[in-house]
């Protein structure tokens, strides 16, 4: 007979599962007493064991008297959410024994049970929705469609309990987005008015991640430190010959829209405000737009 194997649930549960999962798994009492003897498992609070391997911000939250969940748990699925801040984000039934001082989320609806050390993504997202603001919730949309973990109608099954302001925003996500600093660039330049078109593919230059106007090119890095030296090399010639055709071509790094869009903004604002955007290109590469 073969011995069970609960490598799977705890990999599941990032190293962490509740004493119900490993049960259900085949294990028994003297296994559990045995693994928490020889170091295998760890007790992290009543009901609820850790590997030595298990995730830092996993066991922070369980330990803390709940479940990793919101954003916490949305970067743990490598979703992109806006911010670097260390919080852990946790879930927890009212009646649960809280650390003092923890960060417990709560969402639009009912809870669910707590089954799993980490929520599963629609969880984890209808909490995101109290925590993030409307940029961020567009943001994190976008990363999940684009990731292909929900699609559309999943996410609207998600935000169904969320106030109308909140299910608007769906209208304003869009899958395409490459990354993070993307859609925030999107969404700001959307929200004051300027129309914007994500990954408009271009003859003789490829895919360019925003356009405004006819000729207005934003390119966005979507990561904090700089790509490779070939890579920067073949943007530059992008650019360039974007620029033969007539365009103009925006590059913002991933500092400039985190950290400095204030004056980001007004290079773009300034070109819009002068229409240099709306210019007629060659006849031929010429795109179709509606003005701003």
């Amino acid at each position: 007979m073969d011995q069970p194997d609960y490598s799977e649930v705890l990999a599941a549960g990032f190293g962490v599962a509740s004493w119900k999962q490993l049960r259900e798994a085949g294990m028994t009492r003297t296994e559990l007493r045995a693994a928490l003897k020889n170091g295998t498992l760890r007790c992290l609070r009543r009901g609820w064991y850790a590997t030595p391997w298990a995730d830092s911000t996993v066991v922070s939250a369980v330990a803390g008297g709940g479940v990793l969940s919101c954003l916490s748990a949305l970067r743990l699925l490598k979703v992109w959410v806006p911010g670097t801040s260390d919080t852990v984000h946790i879930r927890a039934r009212a009646c649960a024994h809280r650390t003092p001082g923890a960060t417990f989320c709560e969402q639009y609806g009912r809870p669910e049970s707590e089954i799993t050390s980490v929520d599963e993504l629609a969880v984890a997202l209808r909490h995101a929705l109290k925590c993030l603001d409307d940029e961020g919730i567009v943001v994190v949309c976008d990363s999940i469609m684009n990731l292909g973990l929900l699609e559309p109608s999943d996410l609207r099954v998600v935000f169904q309990s969320a106030p109308a302001r909140i299910r608007r925003l769906l209208d304003r996500c869009d899958g395409s987005s490459q990354s993070g600093t993307e859609s925030m660039c999107r969404f700001r330049l959307r929200s004051r008015g300027i129309g914007v078109r994500s990954q408009v593919d271009i003859p003789g230059v490829g895919i360019v991640d925003l356009v405004v106007g006819t000729r207005l090119i934003i390119e966005v890095d979507g990561y904090e430190f700089h790509s490779s030296k070939e890579q920067f090399e073949k943007d530059r010639e992008r650019d360039r010959t974007a620029v033969e055709l007539g365009y103009l071509v925006i590059r913002l790094t991933y500092h400039q829209v985190v950290h400095e869009w204030p004056a980001a903004e007004e290079t773009i604002m300034d070109l819009v405000r002068r229409r240099e955007h709306l210019k007629p290109l060659m006849p031929t590469r010429e795109l179709v737009s509606d003005d701003t």
